[in-house]
């Protein structure tokens, strides 16, 4: 298609045109009105004057048609053509229509718009293509003074010759033809774009709610630097102010992020490194100064390829690293009691030789001798040294205890005047007991024992001036507790507090104040072992135990203790004597000087006793005298077969058989073998031959 060119669409020049054309008439008639009387004598003026007239016309009309209308037709044409063409060449719909809504023209993307030519326009009306509320719109908004503004544009819904809907853009401009007002409607389909303006939306709001629902805190930047979005939860975590994050003033957010972190050169440091190589995933923690911990994640935010910015999530993992240090802590812990308790075992079991041997000698002496003040210091020796050795035990968690229901309240009174001569005259002893009863399941032995040790650790922390206040309570804890605090179960517990004014203690003294061992005190004042104590008498009667402590401010110990039922009354103790026997006994002990102790105890008291190095040796005595043996004596830990397989064994074979265990462990060793469970005894060392004796009697008399 040759390439229409505008300035073709010009007219002649007026002046030039009447110039010529008077220029034209005055030569045709000058030469008529010379040349007619000679070529054509009519005397007739009035034939000569209409020859004349028929002549100038004749001659005049091809010039005036080839100057004036010759190039209004051609323009006219062009016009036309190019009107027609730029129709037809419009994306848009065209519709010029009149005042009574009557369509006069009509273009081809109307017609593929709408689905209809303009010959099939019902009616030739705007109506058929417009719902009647949205054509009275676009009459009002056609016909609405808009002065200096231009077109008006407005969303309006139509339909499809098929019925479907459509949404369209109108721009409405006036146009005055002659005397008619006429309106040109450019229409475009924008059914396309609502759709995807539609998606997009639901797209954001799905974005939205899922930044929103998120635990983390997450806010996106550019590579600028500057904030795009953020979620809630970013600001709930950071405690930001919603005007601070509105606004999106990125001097005023990072004062206020650097003012609570402990190290803010070091989260800067990272920010810039991050701003530098977006493309780069990275991690860090951030510590603040109340104690939170969070992780950072920043990773690059890629649209269609393109890095655009970085989305840097934000997550609180201080419960999840207190877990971790308390986990440490536990483990640490465990470790040490293990240590504790094989070292107690073995200790034992020398023990129970000095002071079974001491006790046998003793009764065969005389009672005036000197020689019995000599044993009597070594009796006094073992005494301690077995007290230590409990003291380990009940680090480890494994001295044996005998809990039952316990009224607290009751607990604390009995030894509130031991405590106050421990503690003595300066300190002033507070008891801020509940009114409610409670009720524990514990050993009263082992919980004095506790309020003790924290007695004397408090009255050490003082200098012997201040005060102690011991309080009772109760407490549900549920699972915020257990979150917030980093253990503990679900339940009701007794809470036992004990606090003083002493000088209190720093974080990395808390740390490790529980360590077997570990004290603050000089050289050769106390063993570091009080507290370690207490922390296996709580642990064993399944309860936790914090402490709080600042230096300076005195320090606050808090048991927490699951509550039972009432407590039962008191057994009233055995006041008779110890007999002998004949029965025959299977002792089974690794220990030489044990094994032998044992035997000098039993055979002296008329007992006759089968002696074996390990359980494998007990199987096969047993296997040669199973009708004879009357009661089993069986070491808990013993090489090839221990206690607990070695009993199983016999009672596959004999069912019904009695047994004692002795062992340096004690109940937790029971009952993670399942011997508690089956009714067994246990006999701890270090042994006392009366203990001893008088177990063995009590067991060969039972049923």
């Amino acid at each position: 298609m040759t390439p229409l060119k505008m300035n073709n669409l010009s007219f002649p020049s007026p002046v030039q045109t009447i110039a010529l054309l008077l220029g034209v008439l005055f030569v045709i008639e000058t030469t008529i009105m010379y040349l007619l009387p000679w070529l054509v004598p009519i005397k007739n003026p009035y034939l000569e004057n209409l020859l004349d007239a028929t002549l100038l016309t004749a001659l005049f009309t091809p010039m005036l048609y080839r100057r004036v209308f010759q190039p209004f037709r051609r323009v006219a044409a062009m016009q036309k053509t190019l009107t027609d063409r730029i129709l037809a060449g419009v994306v848009d719909g065209v519709i010029i229509f009149d005042e009574a809504g009557k369509v006069q023209a009509f273009n081809r993307a109307a017609e593929e718009l709408f689905g209809y030519s303009a010959e099939e326009l019902p009616g030739g009306k705007l109506r058929a293509l417009l719902d009647p509320v949205q054509f009275e719109a676009v009459i009002k908004a056609g016909t609405a003074p808009r002065p200096g503004k231009g077109a008006a544009t407005l969303e309006i819904k139509g339909r499809h010759r098929g019925g479907a809907p459509l949404s369209l853009e109108v721009s409405l401009s006036q146009v005055d033809w002659e005397e008619n007002r006429m309106w040109l409607a450019i229409i475009r389909d924008i059914s396309a774009r609502k759709e995807g303006e539609a998606q997009m939306k639901q797209a954001l709001s799905l974005l939205n709610a899922t930044l929103e629902s998120t635990a983390d805190g997450i806010i996106v930047r550019d590579l600028a630097g500057r904030s795009v979005i953020a979620n809630r939860r970013f600001a709930e975590m950071w405690g930001m102010p919603e005007e601070i994050l509105a606004d999106g003033d990125e001097r005023s957010m990072r004062d206020y992020v650097l003012d609570q972190l402990k190290d803010p050169h070091h989260f800067l440091e990272i920010t810039e490194r991050q701003r530098k190589d977006p493309q780069r995933e990275s991690t860090d923690i951030l510590a603040f100064r109340d104690g939170r911990v969070f992780e950072r994640v920043a990773t690059p935010q890629v649209v269609e390829g393109n890095i655009v910015g970085r989305v840097i999530n934000f997550r609180d993992i201080t419960e999840q690293k207190n877990l971790e240090h308390q986990l440490r802590h536990a483990q640490k812990m465990e470790a040490l009691g293990t240590l504790a308790g094989g070292v107690a075992h073995d200790f034992n079991n020398i023990l129970t030789v000095i002071m079974g041997y001491c006790n046998l000698t003793s009764q065969q002496l005389e009672s005036d001798t000197p020689l019995r003040q000599n044993l009597n210091q070594i009796m006094a020796a073992s005494e301690r040294a077995a007290s230590l050795t409990n003291s380990l035990l009940a680090y480890s968690r494994k001295q044996a205890i005998t809990p039952r229901p316990l009224d607290l309240n009751q607990c604390v009174l009995k030894v509130e005047k031991f405590l106050a001569r421990l503690i003595g005259e300066q300190i002033e002893l507070v008891a801020r007991l509940t009114p409610d009863k409670i009720t524990v399941f514990a050993d009263s032995t082992q919980l004095e024992q506790v309020l003790m040790n924290l007695a004397a650790n408090a009255r050490d922390a003082m200098d012997r001036r201040g005060c102690l206040i011991i309080s009772t309570g109760r407490i549900r804890i549920d699972q915020e507790f257990v979150r917030l605090h980093g253990y503990g179960k679900p339940g009701d517990f007794a809470v036992l507090s004990v606090s003083d004014t002493g000088a209190g203690m720093s974080e990395v003294v808390r740390e490790k104040i529980f360590e077997p061992f570990f004290t603050t005190k000089e050289m050769g004042h106390g063993t570091g072992l009080g507290l370690s104590i207490v922390y296996g008498i709580v642990k064993q009667h399944n309860g936790y135990i914090n402490v709080y402590s600042e230096s300076g401010h005195g320090t606050t110990f808090n048991i927490y203790l699951p509550v039972c039922g009432e407590p039962e009354a008191a057994p009233a103790p055995d006041s008779e004597p110890i007999a002998g026997g004949s029965e025959t006994i299977l002792l089974a002990e690794d220990d030489q000087s044990v094994r032998s102790l044992v035997r000098s105890v039993l055979t002296a008291q008329g007992y006759r006793v089968l002696e074996a190095a390990d359980g494998a040796e007990a199987l096969a005595l047993f296997r040669e005298h199973e009708q004879e043996i009357d009661l089993l004596i069986l070491d808990v830990v013993m090489p090839k077969l221990n206690g607990k397989e070695t009993f199983s064994e016999i009672c596959a074979r004999k069912p019904g058989s009695k047994a004692i265990f002795i062992s340096g462990y004690t109940a937790d060793i029971m009952d993670k073998n399942g011997l508690a469970d089956q009714g067994l005894h246990l006999v701890n060392k270090p042994l006392l031959p009366s203990q001893l004796l008088s177990k063995v009697r009590e067991v060969l008399q039972t049923g």
